[in-house]
C-alpha cells in the first residue's frame, strides 16, 4: 500500500464522497422526471436507475475492499514491530548474558569492580528488553483498539 502510485487515503474519501454525490443527484433527477411521459425519458430513467444500482454496489464493494486492504496493512505492521520487539528483546538478553559472564570470568581474578559494571549492564538491557516489549505491547493495543 506504500507505492508511490497507490492514491492516497485523503484522494480515495474525496473520490468516494464525489460518486456519492453524483448518484445522489442522478437520483434525485430519476424522482424530478418522475411526471415526465415520454417513451425516450422513461427508457432514460430505465437506463439510468440500472446503472444507479449497479454504481452504488461497485462503491461497496471498493469501500469494503478498501477496508479491508488497510486491516491487512495494519495487521502486517503489527507483526513487523512484534517481530522488532521479539528480536530486540533476543539480541539484548544476548548481550546482558555476555556481559554477566565476562564479568563472572573477572571476578574469579579479583576484579570487583568488573563485575559490578557488567551487573549494572545487565540491569540496563532488562530494562530495555521492558521497556521495548511495553512499547511494542502499547503499539499493538493501540492498533487493536482502532480496529474495533
Amino acid at each position: 500500500m506504500s507505492e508511490s502510485n497507490t492514491p492516497s487515503s485523503t484522494t480515495k474519501d474525496k473520490l468516494i464522497a464525489d460518486i456519492k454525490q453524483v448518484v445522489a443527484d442522478a437520483d434525485a433527477l430519476l424522482q424530478a422526471t418522475t411526471d415526465q411521459a415520454s417513451e425516450k425519458v422513461a427508457e432514460l430513467r430505465i437506463g439510468l436507475r440500472k446503472n444507479l444500482k449497479t454504481a452504488q454496489g461497485r462503491l461497496a464493494e471498493f469501500e469494503a475492499t478498501a477496508v479491508d486492504k488497510t486491516t491487512e496493512a495494519i495487521r502486517e505492521a503489527l507483526q513487523k514491530i512484534s517481530e522488532a520487539a521479539n528480536q530486540a528483546t533476543v539480541a539484548t538478553m544476548e548481550a546482558a548474558q555476555k556481559a554477566e559472564e565476562a564479568a563472572k570470568k573477572a571476578a574469579g581474578s579479583g576484579k570487583d569492580a568488573a563485575q559490578h559494571a557488567a551487573e549494572a549492564a545487565r540491569d540496563a538491557a532488562q530494562k530495555a528488553v521492558a521497556a521495548t516489549r511495553e512499547a511494542a505491547n502499547k503499539a499493538l493495543d493501540a492498533m487493536q483498539d482502532w480496529m474495533r
